[in-house]
């Protein structure tokens, strides 16, 4: 069995076992798992004995009797109950680490073959110029068309330094790489400052060095002297309970992180890992549908004792604990052997972490970066917007708001917090926002700009002309402050000046507009709404 050490609350350490606590359905990196086992009657009697005396649950009539590992885990139908042959183990684990084999790519299915949705940099993959949107049709000669996943991950993935043969549609060439496989480095941590005053953390699992990491680039970040953090766990599907403990240290202290109660209903508390470096700033933890487990396990020991406000949406819902046994035929078994809870005791097990604020499908991060807003000191606080969400107070910098990659984001918070808990900011304070600025989301940064008429069902291939007071001559027309915004996404039509005669300036858009959608053009200080026809 494998070792590690964790912290009970009398602060004792003692021997345990490995505890895994991972959402298996997170790897898509051109290896998969499988739970199909060479029996034989004594790897078979270890698997049913580990069962009979760990499993944490009730264990269903036939699981006992099965007469092969495949149809007792069938039975016993826990989906993060697994059999692992040693290969598949060792990759498992590695998983784990961000330490992993094949080409470095993300894919999904599609019906001519797989599509790769990105590809990991520096790995096998880019080195041989694989890219975004190229669709794999056959690995090996194999076709990749109408088969799931698994099957083209079982000819994709391979040994370390063999070769795949890939054919790849990319829109219209049909290509031809060959592509050693390789180790695929993935940070486990990884961070940058997002402005002068917030430092961002993207943690992509817990393994055995996690805590160290981030306690790295931590102190890397700190020496910026961030006023704000934000902390990402978005798709991490967990790891190691033990590194998720000490990584809570970094914001709980060495107070209670976890309760985990085990098949006899015994409950044991554990401390968060003793980390002399504790954030005490303003911080966001980021969290979505794919954050789990060990993952969990830091988001509900940081929100019990409110270290931070949660944007995203409600998490996984693993609250149960895998414990790896290793059996006579070199393989393992992985089995649920405890349930954990919050320091507060909350239930986590499909219930989940509820965020504070739910983002819907709406970029998380974006809504977290504008709520990093830094507010001006003093009376004027003109170019602000201040929102109340849970009793926390936000600043939003309205010239960040309005660019493009975040006027969506920006739409979604005005949208759904209560409207009598946002101010925007004035020459002489904060003020009631006017009831108008919510159904024209322009006003929040254009106040003073005059609004034209609305312009109704224009086509979508429509040129707009705009009538200056006075002559434009040729060499002004480059001068004049012009943008076409999409009103929903805050994108910036390209558009190109057709043509200028004295007063009139003809401007194309380079694409076509969406139907239905509206748009503003903005010329100086005056802003004319356009709709698209349907």
């Amino acid at each position: 069995m494998k070792s590690n050490s964790m912290r009970k609350l009398d602060m004792r350490l003692y021997a345990k076992k490995l505890f895994v606590v991972f959402w298996t359905m997170f790897f898509l990196l051109g290896f998969s798992f499988t739970a199909s086992a060479a029996d034989s009657s004594q790897v078979l009697n270890q698997v049913k004995n580990d069962i009979k005396t760990y499993y944490v649950g009730n264990i269903p009539d036939g699981v006992l009797n099965a007469s092969s590992i495949d149809e007792a885990l069938k039975k016993l139908n826990d989906p993060y109950t697994e059999y692992f042959s040693k290969e598949e183990e060792t990759n498992f684990l590695n998983s784990i680490n961000n330490k992993i084999y094949g080409i470095g790519i993300y894919m999904s299915q599609v019906p001519s073959g797989i599509k790769v949705d990105s590809v990991v940099a520096n790995s096998p993959a880019e080195n041989v110029g694989l890219k975004e949107g190229d669709i794999i049709i056959s690995a090996n000669s194999h076709s990749l068309a109408n088969i799931t996943l698994d099957q083209a991950s079982s000819y994709i993935k391979g040994d370390e330094n063999t070769n795949v043969n890939l054919v790849i549609q990319r829109q219209d060439k049909v290509l031809s790489f060959s592509v050693k496989r390789g180790e695929v480095s993935i940070p486990i941590v990884d961070g940058k400052m997002l402005d002068s005053n917030t430092a961002y953390i993207h943690i992509a699992s817990f393994g055995e060095d996690t805590s160290q990491k981030f306690n790295e680039k931590l102190k890397e970040l700190q020496a910026n002297k961030p006023a704000r953090y934000i902390i990402d766990l978005r798709d991490n599907g967990g790891g190691y309970m033990d590194s998720a403990l000490n990584v809570a240290g970094n914001f709980i202290g060495q107070n209670l992180a976890l309760i985990v109660e085990d098949k006899n209903g015994k409950k044991t508390g554990y401390l968060a890992g003793e980390e002399q470096n504790i954030i005490d700033k303003p911080t966001i933890f980021l969290v979505d549908k794919y954050t789990a487990s060990a993952s969990e396990i830091l988001s509900a020991a940081v929100k019990d004792y409110k270290k931070a406000f949660f944007i995203g949406n409600t998490t996984y819902g693993k609250g149960v604990a895998q414990q790896m046994f290793d059996l006579s035929d070199g393989g393992a078994l992985k089995l649920t052997v405890e349930k954990f809870y919050s320091p507060a005791g909350n239930i986590i097990q499909k219930v989940g972490i509820k965020p504070d604020f739910d983002t819907g499908n709406e970029n998380s991060l974006a809504v977290a970066q504008l709520l990093s807003g830094q507010c001006k000191d003093g009376t004027d606080e003109r170019g602000f917007l201040k929102v109340t969400i849970n009793n926390e107070k936000f600043y939003i910098d309205l010239s960040i708001a309005k660019n493009e990659e975040y006027w969506s984001a920006f739409k979604y918070i005005v949208n759904n917090i209560d409207r009598s808990q946002i101010c925007i900011g004035t020459k002489d304070g904060w003020a009631k926002v006017p009831e108008e600025y919510f159904s024209n989301v322009y006003k929040f940064f254009y106040p003073e700009d005059k609004v034209l008429d609305t312009m109704q069902q224009v086509p979508q291939d429509k040129a707009f002309t705009v009538i200056f007071n006075k002559k434009i001559s040729s060499d002004m027309k480059n001068k004049i402050n012009m943008e076409i915004i999409n009103g929903t996404t805050g994108k910036r039509v390209a558009f190109k000046i057709g043509s200028v005669e004295d007063n009139k300036v003809v401007i194309v858009p380079q694409e076509k507009l969406e139907k239905g959608k509206t748009y503003y053009i903005k010329v100086n200080d005056t802003i004319k709404p356009v709709t698209v026809k349907n």
